[in-house]
C-alpha cells in the first residue's frame, strides 16, 4: 500500500491564502443548489451529480466507521505556514486528520460510485485528458492523481466547512463548482518573483513599467522563498520553525498568463515561458532605491510559481539558485511614500542610453551601490571615495589641483543648493576634503587618525561610521543630481516611458 504525502494542501484553510479559484475565471458565488452556482459548462450537471453521489457515499461510510472527523493542526514537512509577522512553522493550522485508509493510493476507487465519476469526466474533451495525467504548463508539469485531487479539493474542504461528515448540499455545490472550474482552467497566472533582503516600505506596493510590481510576498511565495534559501533565517526553533525578518519579505514581481497543458509534449519551443527575466530590472531597482533611499537592500534568487489564489495546477516553484550577498539589516532601505515617484524616475533614467554611456557616472553608481553592501566602515569609505573621484574630478575643471581639492570643490559646487544637504558650500568642501584624507589613511594602512574627522555641519566626531554615513548621503545626492541633468536633457523620452 502506498500513502500519499500531505504536502499538497486543500482549499482556503488556516491563515494561508490557498483558495481554489480557477485561472482567469471569477470566484464561484455561494449557492444552495446546482442552479445557483453559475457554472454552465457542457456536461457539468452530469459530472456534478456523479461526484455528489460519490461524496455522499464517502461521507456516509466515514460517519458509520469513525463517527466524527478529527480536525486539528497537522505537521507539514513540505510547506511553511505563517504564525505571525516573522514566524513560519511547518504546521498546518487547521486540517482534517484523515482516517488511515483515506490517503492510501486507490482508496477512493474502491468506492463503487467512483466509476461513474471517471466515466463522466472521460466524456469531456477538456477534462478527460487531464485525469491521472501530467498537468501544468508547457515548461512545468507533474503527474496528478485524480482521486487524490477529489479528496483534497472536494471532500476535505467539505469536512472542514461543516466540521462533520454530514453532507450539506449548499457546501457541496460551492466547493465542487470551484473544483471543476479550477481543474478545467484554460490558463493559469504564473508569477516570477525576486525577493529583496534589507528592505521595507510604508506603501503597499510600487508599480513600475513593464508590469513590474514591488510588493510584500504572499504567504505562498514566502514558503517557496524559505525553501529555496532566498530569505535568511534569523532564528530557527528546531527543524520545523523559522523566523524571517520583516525586512526580508518583499519581492519584485511580474505576472504572466500561461496556457495549461496536459499530457506529454514532445517538443518545447526554446522561447517558451522564459525564466528568469527579472535580473536586469531588479538591478536597476536596487540601484534606484540605494540612490534615493540609501540603505543596503539587495535581491536574492529568482523564483517562479503559480499565484496563490488559483486552483493549484502547477505544483511547487522553480528557482534559479544564484549566489548573492547579504544585506545589513542594521541599515535597511526604507521606501517612504513621498519618495515613490522619485524612485520610478531614477529607475527609468538608469535605462537611458546617455546614462549608460556616461562612464564616470556609471563608475560612481557602481561604487555607491557597492558601498551600501559593505559591513566594514573602512571599506565603505574607500568605495565612496572612488565614487567621488569618478564623479567630481571629471566634472570640475581645476587645473593643477590635487584630487582631494577637486573632489571638495566639485561637491561644494554641485550640492550648494541641494535641499537635503543642509550644510553651506564651505562646510561641504571641508567635509569632503577630510573624507578624502581619511580615505588615504585607510587605503595606505596608516591606522585610523580619525580624531580630526568632522560631520557635514562642521561638528568634530571620532565616529567613522557617522562620517561615512554622511559621505554616502553626499554621493547619493550628487549622483541623483547628475541623473536629473540627464532626465532634463532627455525629458521627452523619459516622459514617454512613464
Amino acid at each position: 500500500m502506498s500513502r500519499r504525502g500531505r504536502g499538497e494542501t486543500g482549499c482556503a484553510v488556516g491563515r494561508r491564502r490557498r483558495s481554489c479559484r480557477a485561472g482567469n475565471t471569477p470566484a464561484v458565488p455561494a449557492g444552495n443548489t446546482r442552479g445557483e452556482v453559475g457554472v454552465t459548462s457542457p456536461g457539468f450537471d452530469e459530472r456534478a451529480a456523479a461526484v455528489e453521489r460519490l461524496v455522499r457515499a464517502v461521507l456516509g461510510r466515514l460517519a458509520s466507521e469513525v463517527g466524527s472527523p478529527r480536525i486539528d493542526r497537522l505537521s507539514d514537512n513540505q510547506h511553511w505556514w505563517r504564525y505571525g509577522q516573522e514566524s513560519f512553522v511547518g504546521l498546518r493550522p487547521r486540517a482534517w486528520l484523515m482516517p488511515p485508509d483515506v490517503p492510501i493510493v486507490g482508496w477512493l476507487d474502491r468506492i463503487p460510485e467512483m466509476g461513474a465519476v471517471r466515466a463522466s469526466y472521460a466524456a469531456d474533451p477538456v477534462l478527460g485528458p487531464r485525469v491521472d495525467a501530467l498537468l501544468g504548463t508547457i515548461a512545468s508539469r507533474a503527474a496528478r492523481n485524480f482521486d487524490w485531487l477529489l479528496i483534497q479539493h472536494v471532500i476535505e474542504p467539505m469536512v472542514l466547512a461543516t466540521g462533520s461528515y454530514e453532507f450539506r448540499e449548499d457546501v457541496f455545490w460551492r466547493v465542487y463548482a470551484q473544483f471543476e472550474l479550477g481543474f478545467g482552467a484554460a490558463t493559469v497566472t504564473m508569477v516570477e518573483f525576486l525577493p529583496l533582503n534589507g528592505f521595507e516600505s510604508t506603501m503597499p506596493r510600487l508599480e513600475l513599467p513593464g508590469g513590474l510590481v514591488l510588493q510584500p510576498m504572499s504567504d505562498g511565495q514566502m514558503d517557496h522563498a524559505i525553501n529555496a534559501l532566498a530569505v535568511p533565517r534569523v532564528a530557527a526553533s528546531g527543524v520545523n520553525g523559522v523566523q524571517v525578518s520583516r525586512l526580508d519579505q518583499w519581492a519584485l514581481t511580474r505576472s504572466r498568463v500561461v496556457e495549461v497543458v496536459a499530457g506529454h509534449v514532445d517538443v518545447m519551443p526554446p522561447d517558451t515561458d522564459q525564466f528568469p527575466t527579472l535580473l536586469e530590472p531588479a538591478s536597476w531597482l536596487i540601484t534606484a532605491l540605494r540612490i534615493v533611499c540609501g540603505g543596503s537592500a539587495i535581491t536574492t534568487r529568482p523564483l517562479y510559481a503559480q499565484t496563490d489564489d488559483e486552483f493549484p495546477i502547477v505544483r511547487g516553484a522553480r528557482a534559479a539558485l544564484t549566489s548573492f550577498g547579504a544585506a545589513d539589516n542594521a541599515r535597511p532601505t526604507h521606501l517612504m511614500s513621498q519618495d515613490a515617484e522619485t524612485v520610478r524616475i531614477v529607475y527609468l533614467a538608469l535605462g537611458l542610453p546617455a546614462v549608460q554611456q556616461d562612464r564616470s557616472l556609471q563608475v560612481a553608481i557602481r561604487r555607491l551601490v557597492a558601498a551600501g553592501t559593505r559591513n566594514d566602515d573602512g571599506d565603505r569609505l574607500i568605495d565612496l571615495s572612488i565614487a567621488a573621484e569618478a564623479l567630481f574630478i571629471q566634472r570640475v575643471n581645476l587645473a593643477g589641483a590635487s584630487k582631494g581639492n577637486k573632489i571638495a570643490a566639485g561637491a561644494a559646487q554641485m550640492l550648494s543648493n541641494d535641499p537635503q544637504i543642509t550644510a553651506d558650500p564651505t562646510e561641504i568642501s571641508d567635509f569632503m576634503a577630510e573624507i578624502y584624507r581619511a580615505r588615504n589613511a585607510e587605503i595606505h594602512g596608516d591606522g585610523q587618525p580619525y580624531g580630526r574627522l568632522r560631520r557635514l555641519s562642521g561638528v568634530p566626531t571620532e565616529s567613522l561610521a557617522l562620517a561615512v554615513a554622511e559621505a554616502e548621503l553626499v554621493m547619493r545626492r550628487a549622483v541623483h543630481m547628475v541623473l536629473q541633468d540627464h532626465v532634463t536633457a532627455h525629458g521627452l523620452a523619459l516622459a514617454a516611458q512613464t
